[in-house]
């Protein structure tokens, strides 16, 4: 029987066949191509650090590098600055494609206001521990006349009266009114030398004073460097009697050297015995 190559050609069976394949190559070929343009395949990008930063200028240098953004969530974070980028995904140095999306988390743009706790007729102590549980501090201590000793009065800030469960913004600071008895009597100022501010506020407050003027020797930089620096000096100085709520005037330093002099301590010529100085207290 003779071969005939021309039948098997247009036989219907085989052209099926034969277009089949065809199809399912062209098909690959497209899909192959489609991912490697989906994928960028071969060029990756290194993801830059967008925290902190504010999404405007983040869409500029993501435009830059052909990746785009998108703000997914909001939150409240008092140590960034308000409306910046708080999160990102992926983070900064991952490896992606051109043309990816980076989510962002941007911090409010407002301050979170929170509610004054009710601290009136509370100790100082224990008003200053739940003002800093809601994240309020203390600015000022005045002290006024009233039937018991070291319990707020009331609260106020810029002279205006802060009710129970006003909102105010976190991070406040307010002036607490507190009761001196019904006597004007005296207070003895500790010593402050060698503490840092957030301290030496601490103490002042415990010891029925204020922090009034701080001093550096030499003006720091930003709020990090001036926690570093301790009182070498103060006015009045140690053990002096000052009224109730009087304030202090501290001097800051970072050199070491200048707590070599002794310190300023007052001497109390009615009891010399109970008088002492630093001087005294190193040879003991």
């Amino acid at each position: 029987m003779k071969f005939d190559a021309k039948k098997i050609f247009i036989n219907p069976y085989t052209i099926s066949f034969v277009a089949a394949i065809l199809l399912l190559f062209i098909i690959y070929k497209a899909t192959f191509a489609w991912l490697n343009s989906y994928t960028n395949h071969g060029q990756e990008l290194i993801v830059p650090d967008l925290v902190n930063m504010m999404p405007d200028k983040a869409s500029e240098l993501l435009e830059k590098q052909a990746l785009k953004y998108e703000v997914i969530d909001s939150i409240y974070v008092k140590d960034k600055p308000l409306g910046a980028i708080a999160k990102q995904t992926p983070e900064a140095g991952a490896k992606i494609k051109e043309g990816r999306t980076i989510y962002l988390t941007v911090n409010s743009s407002t301050v979170r206001k929170v509610p004054m706790p009710d601290i009136r007729e509370y100790s100082l102590r224990q008003a200053e521990s739940m003002l800093h549980s809601v994240g309020l501090k203390v600015d000022s201590i005045v002290y006024v006349t009233s039937e018991f000793k070291d319990l707020v009065q009331s609260v106020k800030q810029k002279n205006m009266p802060i009710e129970v469960g006003m909102r105010i913004p976190e991070g406040s600071a307010v002036t607490l009114f507190v009761g001196r008895g019904l006597n004007n009597e005296l207070c003895e100022v500790p010593s402050f030398r060698k503490l840092t501010l957030e301290r030496a506020t601490n103490m002042a407050h415990t010891s029925f004073l204020n922090i009034g003027k701080v001093i550096y020797n030499e003006e720091p930089i930003d709020d990090d460097e001036k926690a570093q620096y301790i009182v070498f000096k103060q006015e009045p100085v140690t053990a002096s009697k000052v009224s109730m709520g009087s304030a202090i005037k501290l001097y800051m330093t970072k050199d070491l050297s200048l707590l070599e002099t002794v310190e300023e301590i007052y001497y109390n010529d009615e009891n010399p015995s109970e008088a002492k100085t630093e001087e005294e207290d190193l040879f003991k």
